[in-house]
């Protein structure tokens, strides 16, 4: 990380976020994500914004990049701004985001877990239109509630945001089991997958979206082999969007695709 770098979500901002979380009032993903950026240093940068339709539904698909000192929101947030700023119209990336931190603290107090879904559910219900989704320690691949969320905004020509490892991390680890299957069934209106990876990139935070795809129609083995495929071909979508060193889990099968081969069925 450079000398002099900073990201500190700015108080005021997180202040207003907090009334509106307690009093239910809907607010901006992407005008409160261009905002919360605006203070780091050094400007984080997003590239491929091309690659993000202008208008009907769509599904972002990222890694979860974070490290000690940089927390993985600051990605999302590259990429909510974006979607916001690249439509036909401001339009919201609507996130499946897990409904509760198994063992959270503020300094040394336990913060209690009842109290954190009540927070969590006024937010990604009430102000940001979020689907929530089990953590991936519980062992759940997720709620009918938030998949069906996510696919009634897909349904009104909105765009949603899916992070497949389901857990913050460096490198690349492995995607959620059962996700694969998940995204064909989300995308089976023929719904397409943008693919962004986040790292940053000699020093600068980086969101780079990658070209549209949409994920093969699989025949013939178990529902795990076809969701082990599936998951495979989107993370390897995401690796190559990224620096070698981060593909972590999936270099072998970024390796055996070949820098030239596709993933899935590319739209461009």
């Amino acid at each position: 990380m450079p000398d002099g770098s900073r990201y500190v979500f700015p108080p005021t901002l997180l202040l207003r976020i907090a009334l509106s979380v307690a009093l239910s009032r809907p607010r901006s993903l992407g005008d409160d994500s261009a905002a919360g950026l605006r203070g780091a240093y050094p400007p984080p940068r997003t590239c491929g914004i091309e690659h993000l339709p202008r208008s009907g539904p769509f599904v972002v698909v990222g890694n979860h990049y974070q490290r000690p000192g940089l927390w993985a929101g600051w990605g999302a947030m590259l990429a909510n701004a974006a979607v916001r700023q690249t439509g036909e119209r401001p339009r919201e990336l609507h996130w499946l985001m897990t409904s509760e931190l198994l063992a959270f603290r503020l300094g040394p107090v336990p913060v209690p877990r009842a109290l954190l879904r009540w927070v969590f559910r006024r937010f990604a219900y009430r102000v940001y239109g979020f689907g929530l989704v089990p953590a991936r320690e519980s062992g759940q691949v997720g709620s009918t509630a938030g998949l069906r969320i996510a696919a009634r905004w897909l349904a009104a020509g909105e765009p949603v945001g899916v992070l497949p490892e389901g857990t913050a991390s460096v490198e690349l680890c492995e995607a959620r089991p059962g996700v694969g299957l998940f995204l064909a069934w989300l995308t089976r209106d023929e719904v397409p997958l943008i693919p962004v990876g986040v790292a940053e990139v000699e020093g600068v935070l980086t969101a780079r979206f990658g070209p549209p795809f949409r994920l093969p129609r699989l025949a013939g083995g178990s529902k795990v082999e076809r969701d082990a495929a599936l998951r495979e071909t989107v993370m390897v979508a995401i690796a190559r969007l990224l620096p070698p060193a981060l593909w972590g889990y999936y270099r072998p099968a970024v390796e055996r695709a070949g820098a030239a081969e596709q993933p899935g069925t590319i739209l461009e």
